[in-house]
């Protein structure tokens, strides 16, 4: 279906949430609004790029995060020889574990208190580049390394090594102080949106170093858990590798079954 190379919807007045909106989110949501109205049917083309580009009056920069928005909420796909279709009317239901997990990590975050051991500038080798996927090998970073204590405790629950980009080191002089979880602090201070977080629990043995550190027998059981964290571009913004001594942690986590009814309702 072809669409008019006219915009009823001028952009630079569109507002969410009472703050002016991005240009690619302006576009994202009137191109929902009309998947949902179904002037684009399931299955059916959507406008080119270029088509959409001339009707919004925006850069294909635009176009492209707006699309990329559709696809992320389960609206469109791209069909290889067809183009770009519409998969569904409305959004999908996201899984919701990961909103749970941060709100774990935001408690628990509240709930101890952080002790700084080192902050420092690297060079990302090979060699964390492999256990955080979305880093280079290259690439310049700030890490702090801290220990987490429960509340009038002397042994630690956890240490961490945190890793931000250079623009955001600043919040490395906050995080001991701020009771807030780091990237809480990059949102708020850089206005960084963080939309996605993975994660990945693994079981290890604490080696001596960290055995010192948290007061641990060497080989003892723990959870590695990393997290990293990425915004709208995809692009990682910070991540963190914790280390977790099992009888001092656990991971729980509750699942919700989705009946075959509640996914065509």
């Amino acid at each position: 279906m072809s669409s008019k190379p006219v915009n009823s919807h001028p952009l630079d007045a569109a507002q969410t949430g009472g703050r002016p909106a991005t240009r690619y989110s302006t576009v994202a949501r009137l191109l929902t609004e009309e998947i949902e109205a179904g002037r684009y049917q399931v299955g059916e083309k959507i406008p080119t790029e270029a088509e959409l580009q001339q009707r919004f009056d925006v850069s294909r920069h635009t176009v492209r995060e707006a699309l990329r928005d559709l696809k992320s909420q389960g609206l469109i796909l791209a069909r290889a020889g067809v183009g770009t279709v519409v998969r569904a009317r409305a959004p999908r239901t996201r899984f919701m574990q990961g909103i749970g997990g941060l709100q774990e990590l935001i408690q628990f975050v509240e709930a101890t208190r952080m002790r700084v051991l080192h902050k420092r500038r690297l060079i990302v080798d090979q060699a964390l580049a492999e256990r955080l996927t979305l880093m280079k090998a290259g690439q310049q970073w700030h890490e702090a390394s801290v220990l987490r204590f429960l509340p009038n405790e002397p042994t630690p629950v956890a240490s961490m090594n945190i890793y931000v980009r250079p623009e955001h080191s600043d919040v490395l002089d906050f995080i001991d102080t701020a009771g807030l979880p780091v990237f809480s602090l990059i949102e708020r201070r850089h206005g960084v949106r963080i939309s996605e977080v993975s994660q990945q629990i693994v079981a290890v043995l604490v080696e001596r170093e960290y055995a010192h550190l948290l007061k641990a027998r060497v080989d003892s059981p723990a959870l590695e858990i990393t997290r990293q964290y990425t915004d709208a571009q995809d692009r990682l913004v910070m991540a963190a590798i914790g280390l977790h001594p099992s009888d001092r942690f656990s991971h729980n986590t509750k699942f919700r079954i989705q009946s075959p009814e509640d996914k065509e309702s």
